[in-house]
């Protein structure tokens, strides 16, 4: 039982604190050289954010939108409560390519065609299982009955609300919310609290400027915030790539999933493909033991089988930051597994701001969700705040030499 001042709603964050958030996240990451966060200081937050529920019913997300001109060029992920810990969970670079209001006016004729006697009274866009996003429609029948129906956002499946068969990766849902123990709560209360004294240490005067300026251009040289220390690396060989494209010429290549419970397929043809071994999705499924639903978290012996043994692969239940550090530093991608996904870590970056004392450790990601139609389209690329995720699980890999 969690106790009442730990619960969700008597954390909630405002709209004009989160804002405050976002946009000295991206002056504080720009002023650190985070790659493509950089470009964002000369653009806008958008005021008006995109909110997302948990599936318990509570506000989880706040996405902002970054605008440079008329492009979208990227999203901030800030936490709608500060028992998630860091005010802000993840940058997304580049547009996105599914749209909630489509989806919705998609799925309700589908709805009320295949759920007769049921009335909709609610629908809401959720995330179903972090960081995959849905279309949750809420049911009432004729006696009064409530239900409720989740659908990719993306795909538009129904997804499950439990696993087909326990510990795999793959498409069902659970709440964020309710994952999360009350020691976890506490220690992430007290991280919000530590972020945070540097946002009211600015004026209310700069921060409420802030809050209706249309660019962060005039507050690149006015907020700064001295770094102690700061190490950033990403698996790149090359320069010929925009930061702000997610699909544009990356070393390491985003491959989104061709199937809503692909998610560890897609993972592992990307990280093969970094070692130059070049399969299809479905070629690389039977290797990982994917059955419908899913993979199993393990999936090291596929990654073997598929690299004919030159590749060494080694499943870890204990994952660490440090340890995606080292590989990173070895020139190593690895599978990130996060509850029910799988997504390719290919960079890492530590920052110690000198101001606070907070110290703020990302991983880059590379997610095979969003499915899209056009696979080109599809995945993201973000940086994700490794402290406000919970992880289950690594799979390093290492060529083996002769």
């Amino acid at each position: 039982m969690i106790s009442e001042k730990y619960l969700e709603e008597a954390t909630l964050i405002s709209k004009d604190e989160l804002l405050e958030h976002a946009s000295l996240s991206v002056l504080r990451n720009a002023s650190a050289a985070i790659p493509f966060i950089t470009d964002w200081s000369k653009g806008g937050v958008r005021k008006e954010p995109l909110e997302i529920f948990d599936i318990n019913g509570k506000p989880l997300f706040y996405d902002y939108s970054i605008k440079k001109g008329t492009d979208i060029i990227g999203t901030v992920r800030t936490s709608a409560s500060k028992i998630l810990g860091s005010p802000v969970i993840a940058y997304e670079t580049g547009p996105r390519y599914w749209d909630f209001e489509t989806a919705v006016k998609k799925l309700t004729a589908k709805v009320k065609r295949e759920y007769p006697g049921q009335k909709i009274f609610g629908t809401k866009l959720v995330c179903y299982s972090y960081p995959k996003l849905g279309v949750m429609f809420e049911l009432v029948n004729e006696q009064g009955r409530k239900s409720r129906l989740i659908f990719d956002v993306a795909d538009l499946s129904l997804i499950p609300e439990k696993p087909p068969k326990p510990d795999i990766e793959g498409a069902y849902a659970w709440s964020f919310y309710d994952s999360l123990s009350e020691d976890v709560r506490k220690i992430r209360l007290r991280r919000y609290d530590e972020f945070n004294k540097w946002r009211v240490k600015i004026p209310e005067k700069t921060r409420k400027n802030l809050r209706i300026s249309r660019t962060l251009t005039p507050f690149i040289d006015k907020i700064i915030c001295k770094i102690k220390i700061n190490v950033t690396k990403q698996l790149q060989f090359c320069t010929h790539y925009n930061y702000n494209e997610a699909r544009s010429h990356h070393c390491f290549v985003l491959h989104a999933q061709q199937r809503n419970d692909y998610c560890a397929v897609a993972t592992c043809q990307m990280i093969l493909c970094y070692y130059r071994y070049y399969y299809t999705q479905d070629q690389i499924a039977p290797a990982l033991n994917y059955g419908p639903g899913g993979c199993p978290p393990d999936q090291s012996a596929g990654y073997e089988q598929l690299s004919c043994n030159h590749l060494d692969a080694t499943y870890d239940t204990s994952p660490t930051w440090e340890e995606a550090r080292d590989q990173i530093n070895a020139l190593h991608p690895l599978k990130s597994g996060v509850p029910g996904h799988a997504r390719a870590c290919a960079g890492y970056s530590y920052v110690w701001w000198l101001c606070d004392g907070v110290k703020d450790k990302k991983l880059y990601i590379y997610d095979p969700w969003p499915w899209n139609a056009d696979y080109k389209l599809g995945g993201a690329v973000y940086w994700e705040d490794w402290d406000s995720v919970t992880h289950t699980n690594y799979v390093f890999t290492r060529l083996l030499c002769p």
